[in-house]
Parts: structure tokens; C-alpha cells; sequence
């Protein structure tokens, strides 16, 4: 049996991925590209994906380009509605999806990268047959995105899920339980370079026993529980899937999250909400761009 393929992009700030993915989420080519965002902007993030994907075409049979975006999308008219200016500039209201269209001539959809990164997981990762789901990315920001019987539940003005953005003790989720957070904090604590550190790095001194590194993550997980006990009272999603690079700790972030959680959440809830973590790490947007995809084309 011959499988559809279709090229899926994965757009962020600094990088774009690519693949060329089967219609049953099998990845048969892969690569990635600098983005050259803060310079190009959006035009010119589009006009790399438009040129990625012609000089595919000779080489395999696509049916469509499906797109998974840093932003606040429109998925039903392919519009970039809001995209943080000093990541990717000028990309706020580009009509993405006619753009593509118009150069390449096959049918494009695109969806918000937390979206997809939760239908990827959902789909290939972490299948249940749960009703309601969330996964929360964890890194510069924090995203979420809400998924119900397998479709994703957008809001109504496309904005469902913009969780970074509460007010918990502290200042907005985002801004005190981030990687970024943490890492900014140390360094300003330590005296040290801004960006001079990363999660990988902080877990080098963690397992080196430097207090200092503990205390900080130990905050992030307090922070990050109170914000995941305010999702999981107002959507009460059966599974929590957590992804973003700091994430892969699953040993160290999961027994800590899980007792951290028991002091915000009735136990009623608690013991209705499973914690994964994400298993496709840097596919996830790819893959769930196709089945967002697919779900559009069925709709």
C-alpha cells in the first residue's frame, strides 16, 4: 500500500525543522534549517519553507504542507494573528496558508506549535483513550494546549491554552516557573552571565550536590505545580503530558512534581490526573502538524 506523504515544517524563533511524513506518521526524511528570523523575519521564514518545499517536489509524491508555528494561529484561515515581534518580526497577520498555496500548489494548514506538539503525542506518544488531555511545553515560555476526544479546543478567538500567561503568586506562570526563569534567576543570584546557563547544565551541578541548583529547580517545581493545579481545576484533563528540553528529567521532575501537586490539588482530582512526559521530543511538532493536518481535511 502506497502511503500519502506530506511535508510538515516546524517553525520556532531560531530553527526550522522539516520532514517528510507518511500519512500513519512515519518519518521517512528529516533535516532543519536556521531560521534567520530576527533578520529575515516572517517573510522570509515563509519564503524558506516555500523553497524547501519546491525543491522536494521532484523527489516525492506530496499531497499538502502542514505547518507547526511559534504564535497565536488562526487555524481555520492560515493566519499568523499574533507572533512575538522580537522573535520572529513582522510575521504578526501574515497569511500564511495562501501564501504557500498560491507558491507551491498544494493545500497547507497550520496550527500553534503547542497544539501540535500535544496532537503529535497524543497520536504517536502517549495514545489514550482519555477524553480530555493537556500538554504543557516547558522552556523560554510556558504553552499548553487543551484536547478533547482527540480534537484540540481552540477558544474563541484561537487563543485556548495560553496558560504562561496567569497571574499564580509571583508574576505570570511563564515568568517564575520557565526554564528561562530559572536559569535567568540563577544567574542573576550567581553573579554570572546573562544566558551563560541552561537546564543541562543546571543538572550538571545538581548531580555535583551544589544546594544552590536544588533550591532553584525545587522552585520551579513548586511554581510549576501551582500552575498545573489551576489547569487541572478548571479542565480536569485525565493525562498532563509535560514536554520541553528541561522535561527529558522525567526521573528527576515527576516524584517531586507528583508531591508537589498533592499540596494544590483536592485528592479527588489528583488521583484523576495522570502525569507523562513527552516521548517524540523534537518530532512532536512535525508529527502533530500532519494530524492537524489530516484533521482538517476530514473536517
Amino acid at each position: 500500500m502506497n502511503m500519502k506523504q506530506y511535508i510538515c515544517f516546524d517553525v520556532g524563533g531560531t530553527g526550522i525543522g522539516y520532514g517528510i511524513i507518511e500519512e500513519n506518521g512515519n518519518i521517512i526524511k528529516k533535516g532543519s534549517m536556521n531560521s534567520e528570523a530576527r533578520t529575515l523575519g516572517g517573510k522570509g521564514i515563509v519564503d524558506k519553507m516555500v523553497a524547501k518545499t519546491k525543491s522536494l517536489l521532484p523527489d516525492y509524491k506530496l499531497e499538502g504542507v502542514a505547518i507547526s508555528t511559534h504564535g497565536m494561529i488562526d487555524s481555520k484561515n492560515g493566519i499568523v494573528m499574533h507572533a512575538d515581534d522580537h522573535l520572529i518580526p513582522g510575521y504578526s497577520m501574515m497569511r500564511v496558508k495562501d501564501i504557500v498555496e498560491n507558491e507551491t500548489g498544494l493545500t497547507c494548514h497550520l496550527e500553534n506549535d503547542v497544539n501540535c506538539a500535544g496532537l503529535g503525542e497524543l497520536w504517536l506518544g502517549a495514545n489514550s483513550d482519555r477524553k480530555l488531555v493537556s500538554m504543557i511545553t516547558v522552556g523560554t515560555g510556558i504553552g499548553a494546549c487543551l484536547i478533547q476526544d482527540g480534537q484540540l479546543i481552540t477558544g474563541e478567538c484561537m487563543c485556548a491554552g495560553e496558560i504562561g500567561k496567569i497571574m499564580i503568586p509571583g508574576g505570570r506562570f511563564e515568568d517564575v516557573a520557565s526554564t528561562y526563569a530559572m536559569t535567568s534567576g540563577l544567574e542573576k543570584r550567581l553573579g554570572l552571565e546573562t544566558d551563560s546557563l541552561n537546564g543541562k547544565m543546571v543538572f550538571e551541578r545538581i548531580e555535583a550536590g551544589e544546594q544552590v541548583y536544588i533550591d532553584a529547580v525545587d522552585k520551579m517545581i513548586d511554581k510549576l505545580a501551582i500552575g498545573l493545579s489551576t489547569l487541572a481545576y478548571i479542565y480536569n484533563p485525565g493525562i498532563i503530558i509535560l514536554g520541553g528540553g528541561i522535561m527529558a528529567r522525567e526521573d528527576y521532575f515527576k516524584p517531586r512534581l507528583e508531591v508537589a501537586l498533592a499540596k494544590y490539588l483536592t485528592p479527588l482530582i489528583l488521583n484523576n490526573t495522570e502525569l507523562r512526559f513527552a516521548k517524540l521530543k523534537n518530532d512532536a511538532g512535525m508529527v502533530g502538524a500532519l494530524r492537524n493536518f489530516l484533521n482538517k481535511m476530514g473536517e
